[in-house]
């Protein structure tokens, strides 16, 4: 099995790879954690998994052997020969040489058409953890729950409540969508090269909206104005980021039964969508 130190050493000898910073790759060599992140999920012989940045493949190694296929994507092409020769006898894997934030998710899913249901499953490069979840959660049609590993602080964010100080814009927008929740913690200890921070395994399961929102790119937009600031006032954000008047923007803070002292981080989910919809809904 390819997901311990020794045998990391020697794949990454036997092909002359260094761990490239820009795409944020380290590789996981606990073998107690590759599992669990297995029984975590739940993969089933029945269940397709989409897998974002395998790198050497210790984590789809385990996937591929407990589940009925495995699309991996991944960008570095220098592990696409590792992928192929260390792995390529295993039937159902499929992997392709390409940037995950530009794949037609909806097309790559007839992949699966034979699965009862389709995980991701994947520890994400770090740097586009944002970018990811987005893209799952709006584009991942079919695609009901997601099993990442991220930055510890992104995972303290995601799963952040109002007044706190990890409750931000993305934490705001994701809860609209989808319910998330921290499976367990891994240390930096856990990794060739170590990193610099710990990681935690999240749950994202996707969840009907309680509010329609028509537009996903603008409310998202608006979360991310109001919260540029914490500094300022709600009142203010609005203000530099949009064409309202003041008297506007006060009437829907009056509507919405929000103080025109308040800050954005004081604010839960439904208070933000109904100040949404009192700004731009009456337009």
């Amino acid at each position: 099995m390819i997901g311990n130190p020794q045998k990391t050493n020697e794949i990454l000898q036997k092909y002359d790879i260094r761990a490239r910073k820009r795409y944020g790759q380290n590789f996981l060599v606990d073998e107690n954690i590759l599992n669990k992140i297995i029984k975590t999920a739940g993969v089933a012989k029945t269940d397709g998994i989409i897998e974002i940045g395998p790198g050497i493949g210790a984590l789809t190694e385990r996937l591929i052997m407990a589940s009925k296929k495995v699309l991996a994507y991944e960008i570095d092409e220098r592990f696409i020969a590792v992928l192929e020769n260390e792995l390529g006898n295993l039937e159902g894997l499929k992997i392709r040489n390409s940037d995950f934030l530009e794949a037609d998710l909806e097309a790559d899913r007839k992949y699966f058409s034979d699965c009862a249901r389709v995980l991701v499953v994947s520890n994400i490069p770090y740097y586009i953890t944002t970018p990811i979840i987005s893209k799952l959660l709006k584009q991942g049609t079919g695609i009901d729950e997601f099993y990442l590993m991220v930055q510890k602080e992104v995972g303290l964010r995601l799963t952040s409540k109002p007044n706190t100080k990890d409750y931000n814009a993305f934490s705001v927008f994701i809860s609209h969508l989808a319910e998330v929740s921290i499976c367990f913690p891994i240390s930096q200890n856990c990794f060739i090269p170590r990193p610099d921070v710990d990681s935690l395994m999240i749950k994202l399961k996707r969840i009907e909206p309680k509010e329609r929102i028509e537009n996903l790119e603008h409310f998202q937009s608006f979360v991310q104005n109001i919260f540029e600031n914490r500094r300022k006032t709600l009142f203010n954000n609005l203000l530099r980021s949009y064409q309202f008047t003041k008297e506007g923007i006060a009437a829907a803070l009056n509507s919405s039964a929000i103080s025109e002292q308040a800050r954005s981080e004081s604010l839960d989910l439904g208070r933000i969508i109904g100040l949404y919809k009192n700004l731009f809904d009456k337009q």
